[in-house]
């Protein structure tokens, strides 16, 4: 499919490709379904949350686009390992993964208990690690682009929360090892931090206990960005998409910190 630019004829930047991600049915990840699907890929979304994740394929299906939605629970690895096996089967490859998938986790670190710290890897962390593993074979030879999530937090400390701290910079580290590794596959692998975006998590980011001020936390972070104000969705979906296409072919191992300048004081 191509789009028509005063008379010319333009290529899509994702045409004809297959792109899976984890995590789209709101937020970030929704963001980067219809921006993928609406560059030309066949969008096939991974969620727990049916109605969203129906809703986005209903969405890029009136804009003409091409979309699935597959409910899975992404602690539950042998879903996920079906999934991509019958996404395998329908199409025969992968292009695109974008493993977005991710919680704020608990907060501090005295009053954690072990099953919040189990969850908080899983989702930040684990489920990414075995979505990959079963995407891999699938996507060899073919000049495949594998996107994790990251954060500012697998960079500096995390005032909220050390535990997505650890979870992200162990990504921020297994994206390296991954983009050395699969490079004689002809995979590319990088993430995308985003510092403060603008999302339906935010205020479980800021606002961990009753007694925390999730506005005054929110304008005190603000002032710490350079650009002075949140990311948005679309800004994180725009670099995934850039990550995701050919025009960053030669891009592998790479962590982009999309934060407005934060980490760069």
């Amino acid at each position: 499919m191509n789009q028509c630019l005063e008379g010319m004829m333009v290529k899509m930047r994702l045409e004809n490709k297959i792109a899976v991600i984890s995590a789209g049915a709101s937020g970030m990840g929704k963001a980067g379904a219809l921006l993928f699907a609406r560059e030309g890929a066949i969008v096939n979304i991974l969620d727990i949350n049916q109605e969203n994740g129906e809703n986005v394929v209903t969405e890029i299906r009136k804009n003409g686009g091409q979309a699935n939605f597959l409910h899975i629970d992404l602690t539950d690895l042998s879903a996920i390992k079906t999934a991509i096996e019958q996404i395998k089967n329908q199409y025969g490859r992968i292009d695109v993964l974008w493993n977005h998938v991710g919680i704020p986790g608990p907060s501090g670190i005295e009053t954690v208990e072990e099953e919040e710290f189990d969850l908080a890897m899983m989702l930040n962390l684990k489920s990414g690690f075995f979505t990959t593993k079963y995407s891999i074979p699938y996507m060899k030879d073919l000049g495949g682009s594998i996107i994790f999530t990251a954060s500012v937090s697998g960079f500096v400390a995390s005032p909220f929360s050390p535990v997505y701290s650890a979870a992200k910079g162990a990504v921020v580290n297994l994206v390296r090892s991954l983009a050395v590794r699969l490079g004689n596959d002809n995979i590319r692998v990088n993430a995308i931090c985003p510092g403060l975006t603008e999302t339906p998590m935010l205020k479980q980011f800021l606002a961990r206990t009753e007694d925390d001020d999730f506005e005054q936390n929110k304008q005190k972070f603000l002032k710490s960005i350079p650009l002075h104000r949140a990311a948005q969705p679309t800004d994180i979906a725009n670099t995934a998409l850039f990550l995701a296409s050919d025009e960053s072919a030669f891009i592998s191992g790479v962590n982009l910190p999309v934060d407005g300048g934060y980490t760069a004081q």
